[in-house]
């Protein structure tokens, strides 16, 4: 692995003044898309693309998708402007010489990755991936690297960094020709290195095949094959530098054996089993967790923020990325430390006199689970509330597994809806309560902010509200809207409260 970080250097790609995108030297698709079928020669030489066939300049190459352009206008404009060249999935009946590929997203990003000479080669990239964690472990990366630091730039859930701004896309995570440029784009602003979290379903469907890791972080549980293919880790561990290294979760046999049959350097990081380096959790207290973590014949203290068993693994990576870099143990652990709180992943909020609440963006059953198990353990002797809010398009035995889920960890129960699918919250409640042996124990409210309301009203000063939301497929603006939302909510909940049943005032006599 390369220990140290690299060097950015300044892309060759410019945009010309017609918007079009000038490469620095010409592009053989010959080379770049070996398996593309030419129509008209054995190569074809790219020097610029056009943003769309309405912006083409003469020379420019046109890019047709399927259900996106018109193909009778595209080929017209393509005609009429003069384009070199048509990137198409399927052979368009006209003169133009065209290149045809199996994938217009992976030629693009193959294009662009050969267009920006390489970004990811610039940059120490670290990739996240996993069924639960991604985002915090990413997070926790990212300040690891700054705190030593490093200009780093990150791209997760809850936004992304270049290096130098900081934003919240209202798209999903970028991939494909999108990540390559955005990748660019971290190398202009003077990023030695970036940690992205990668999506299980893109890294199947070839959507990293553009890009190099130099690390990849292996985080969450049950990372295995499917019915359709090798699983997404499968996939980027073949997108692996020949001297990189798999962070891998000594807790997880199923990860751990893809990855060993893969005969790559990997290192391990457990909080149950031994590994490289191990977190075990010695004390739950006040919203803090305090971790003893042990590298070889090294033992350090953590304290953190981040409560639980899945937050100890989080942070156990994290660290061992920081020993890969060359840094003291005792360094590393107190620059991942640092990161006190991630939006939406066990975010507590807390006012003197009322019960605690704890926003999770949940979506995906371990995720639940995760949060189910770490706030059980430390709702101390206060009761745990439970407020679930359910996609009506997630699967009947998803579904069911929540309700499983709920009714054995939470002691009290709140089943509601997410707002964006609440008109089909009937049958999926139905669904929940499949999985669920004592039904009456569960209260259903389809509106998600007055069932927040009605369990804060109920829950004693001592009392915990999990409030899990629903949505799975959010994009970064959308989570941190949601959030902000709940957040003013249960604010304006306690000031209700506390307006309603105002408590006594102590008196100070001179």
């Amino acid at each position: 692995m390369r220990h140290g970080i690299k060097s950015a250097r300044t892309s060759a790609t410019q945009v010309s003044v017609d918007g079009s995108n000038e490469f620095g030297s010409p592009l053989s698709l010959r080379q770049i898309l070996p398996s593309a079928r030419l129509t008209t020669s054995d190569d074809i030489v790219v020097t610029s693309i056009a943003p769309s066939a309405e912006q083409a300049v003469r020379g420019d190459m046109i890019v047709y998708r399927i259900g996106k352009d018109d193909p009778a206008k595209l080929v017209a404009q393509a005609m009429a402007r003069g384009a070199g060249v048509i990137l198409t999935e399927q052979l368009l009946p006209c003169p133009v010489p065209q290149c045809i590929v199996g994938d217009i997203e992976l030629a693009m990003a193959a294009i662009t990755a050969n267009q920006l000479d390489r970004p990811d080669r610039k940059l120490l990239t670290i990739g996240v991936i996993g069924s639960a964690g991604k985002t915090t472990t990413s997070l926790l990366l990212s300040t690891l690297l700054k705190s030593s630091g490093v200009r780093v730039g990150f791209q997760t859930d809850l936004g992304t960094h270049d290096g130098i701004v900081q934003s919240t896309a209202p798209e999903s995570l970028a991939s494909s020709a999108s990540l390559i440029q955005w990748l660019g784009e971290a190398v202009d602003a003077g990023a030695n290195a970036v940690v992205v979290e990668l999506s299980d379903d893109e890294a199947r469907y070839g959507h990293y095949d553009s890009i190099e890791f130099d690390v990849l972080v292996v985080c969450g549980s049950a990372i295995g094959g499917n019915d359709f293919g090798p699983s997404g880790l499968q996939c980027a561990l073949e997108r692996l530098t020949d001297d990189g290294v798999v962070v891998s979760p000594a807790d997880d046999p199923r990860a751990m054996q893809i990855i060993e049959e893969h005969d790559i350097k990997h290192v391990t990081y457990g909080v149950r089993k031994a590994a490289d380096l191990t977190a075990k959790i010695i004390d739950h207290a006040d919203g803090m967790t305090t971790l003893l973590v042990t590298h070889h014949d090294t033992t350090a203290v953590m304290e953190t923020s981040l409560c639980g068993g899945a937050m100890a693994a989080n942070h156990a990576a994290a660290v061992l990325v920081g020993l890969l870099l060359d840094q003291p143990l005792h360094e590393a652990v107190e620059k991942v430390s640092s990161l006190r709180s991630v939006p939406g992943r066990g975010q507590r909020l807390s006012r003197f006199g009322q019960a605690s609440v704890v926003l999770d963006l949940g979506g995906t059953v371990d995720r639940v689970a995760a949060s189910l198990r770490t706030f059980r353990s430390m709702k101390g002797a206060g009761r745990l509330w439970c407020v679930l809010a359910i996609d009506g398009g997630e699967q009947p035995e998803i579904l069911a597994r929540y309700g499983h889920l709920i009714e054995r960890f939470a002691d009290n129960c709140v089943v509601t809806s997410d707002p964006a699918t609440r008109q089909s919250f009937l049958p999926a409640s139905h669904a929940v309560l499949d999985g669920v042996e004592q039904c009456v124990a569960m209260r259903l409210v389809a509106d998600r902010d007055r069932a927040i309301q009605w369990a804060m009203s109920e829950a004693g000063i001592n009392d915990t509200i999990l409030v899990i939301t629903g949505q799975r497929h959010q994009t970064p603006l959308a989570a941190r809207t949601e959030l902000g939302e709940l957040e003013k909510l249960v604010e304006t909940a306690w000031t209700k409260s506390e307006d309603n049943d105002p408590k006594p005032k102590l008196k100070i006599f001179g």
